[in-house]
């Protein structure tokens, strides 16, 4: 087995073991949870920052006072990494929604997050991304949903053209848009590496938010706005 192997299996072993003990807690705390899960949440906040601390990863915020705090809204952002998830889950200052595959709920630790926080797809039902989308957009939970509107993470490190489909949806419910920009992630673990790169240092920026009653009818220029303020994050230094 090549060494660089041995070093992942390594790495997952470790992860693995650091979410199973904050998962433990986790289960203990449904059980006196309210129906917002509060406690699941501060566990889940916990577990994210616990891993990235880990991996000796340095995260630095800005612009947390951008997120709405009286109206509902979702939240855009670039996809170059699965550390993208850690970073969101670990400092967004609220809990998100994630749009996910019925088939990850039975992901142990993952799926029991997923179970209450996320928009599910299920075509066995007929509901695909666009339609879980739009009624997770109708419903009444408060918190925000998560758009990555590339569609996968980027091959090369740098942010492609977002698809409309689900930019389109959020704007017609009439969700105002926060753009996020998180970098640092694609250089510590891109989309082909093996092995995380430890020791990086990673950036959450959150850009003033986007309302679509701004752009009437016209998804393109409010797709182009929102990617433009995530582009310009990458200037930001916290």
């Amino acid at each position: 087995m090549h060494i660089e192997d041995l070093h992942r299996y390594w790495q997952i072993s470790q992860l693995a073991a650091i979410a199973g003990c904050f998962h433990l807690v986790k289960v203990v705390g449904n059980v006196i949870d309210d129906e917002d899960g509060v406690i699941e949440h501060r566990v889940s906040q916990l577990v994210a920052r616990r891993l990235l601390e880990h991996l000796e990863m340095e995260v630095r915020t800005a612009g947390l006072d951008h997120v709405p705090r009286f109206e509902r809204h979702c939240v855009i952002c670039n996809h170059a990494s699965y550390l993208d998830w850690a970073v969101l889950l670990g400092y967004f200052p609220s809990p998100l929604r994630f749009i996910a595959k019925k088939e990850l709920l039975g992901v142990p630790v993952i799926g029991s997050y997923l179970k209450r926080r996320a928009v599910m797809i299920d075509r066995s039902q007929g509901r695909d991304a666009l339609s879980a989308i739009r009624d997770g957009a109708a419903d009444d939970q408060p918190w925000p949903i998560l758009l990555f509107p590339e569609g996968t993470r980027t091959p090369d490190g740098e942010m492609k053209p977002f698809k409309p489909g689900g930019i389109k949806v959020l704007a017609e419910a009439g969700l105002t848009m926060v753009p996020v920009g998180i970098w640092g992630t694609y250089e510590a673990f891109a989309r082909h590496a093996r092995v995380i790169k430890t020791g990086s240092r990673l950036r959450m920026i959150i850009a003033e938010p986007v309302r679509p009653a701004d752009f009437g009818d016209d998804t393109a220029a409010l797709a182009e706005e929102v990617a433009r303020r995530i582009r310009a994050t990458a200037a930001v230094s916290p």
